[in-house]
């Protein structure tokens, strides 16, 4: 059941969150990654995505763009987790794309914090410096104990593209490899959909639409396919207006039927908040055959002032 699976992940959630910190702060100060930390945090993700991919899902809504490296590296390692899951990758494998995706921004560390955190675009020399974060990262990796090759791929190839064009290697096309790819897709998802200093991310339907629009080019075709499968069409915290002008926040995947997901209602059809929200299944609402109770749109972020966030499963 989503709600109980939600209690399981925050508590994993939180216990990442608090290693990410630890790791970035060990590393920016020379110290080794704390790999076993890393592999029992991953694990317990791995077992909650295994039970219920949507559990997950629901907790990587909560954003803060003050924090944006640390809660990034958790997001992407979410993402990858669920993406995973949706390739039938093994729980072995789960385990080690975890902490691939976990560790990939490691090499961040190493970056000036006037360029990580610069409130707005970066000079040509200060984009090198960042990107400087992919060898430092997979220099980091190499030299831990414990982490394998595959793992390290994520970090060496989350910002390689499919036809060339990306960095820090220059790789195209199968050179990039399963688990790079897994990352570069995850890494470019969560980045288009967060809010920055410098700007607002764009809602989740929008980003899909977006990297639909660059596969050939920046990703491997069927692979993006897939992950706008694992998403769905209406991914979760998408705010959405049905045909009869309610608005309301999209809580659980229907992996069945993907235009049919269940909705936690906000505004009735006026536009005037409900009392409380109501959660409907749209499969097995009572008029889920009347247009009245199917999906019309997707609004954009900050539209009615609606927090995906305060909507969603949370747990207590």
């Amino acid at each position: 059941m989503l709600e109980e699976e939600v209690g399981y992940a925050k508590i994993a959630v939180t216990q990442t969150r608090e290693t990410v910190y630890d790791i970035m702060g060990d590393v920016r100060l020379g110290r080794s990654v704390n790999t076993q930390a890393a592999k029992k945090v991953v694990a317990d993700m791995v077992d909650s995505v295994i039970r219920n991919p949507d559990a997950l899902m629901c907790l990587n809504q909560l954003k803060n763009k003050d924090e944006y490296t640390a809660l990034h590296s958790l997001r992407v390692c979410v993402l990858a987790l669920a993406f995973g899951r949706h390739l039938d990758l093994t729980p072995e494998e789960l385990n080690v794309l975890g902490i691939g995706a976990l560790l990939h921004d490691v090499g961040k560390m190493k970056v000036p914090n006037d360029v990580l955190n610069k409130p707005g675009k970066l000079t040509d020399k200060e984009y090198d410096l960042m990107k400087t974060h992919v060898p430092c990262g997979v220099s980091i990796l190499e030299q831990t104990h414990g982490i394998p090759d595959a793992a390290i791929d994520v970090a060496r190839y989350h910002h390689e593209r499919y036809a060339g064009g990306g960095y820090a290697l220059g790789a195209k096309g199968e050179e990039i490899g399963l688990f790079g790819t897994v990352g570069a897709i995850v890494d470019c998802y969560d980045a288009i959909t967060s809010d920055r200093s410098y700007h607002s991310g764009m809602s989740a339907h929008e980003a899909l639409n977006k990297m639909y629009s660059w596969r050939g080019k920046d990703f491997q075709p069927v692979m993006i396919e897939q992950f706008i499968q694992c998403m769905g069409i209406y991914p979760i915290g998408s705010v959405v207006e049905l045909h009869n002008g309610s608005v309301g926040v999209v809580i659980s995947i229907n992996r069945k039927r993907r235009l049919q997901p269940k909705v936690a209602l906000v505004l009735n059809s006026d536009k005037t908040p409900l009392p409380a929200a109501k959660v409907i299944d749209l499969m097995s609402h009572p008029d889920v055959r009347n247009r009245d109770m199917e999906i019309r749109r997707v609004l954009s972020p900050g539209e009615y002032k609606i927090n995906p966030s305060d909507y969603i499963p949370l747990g207590a």
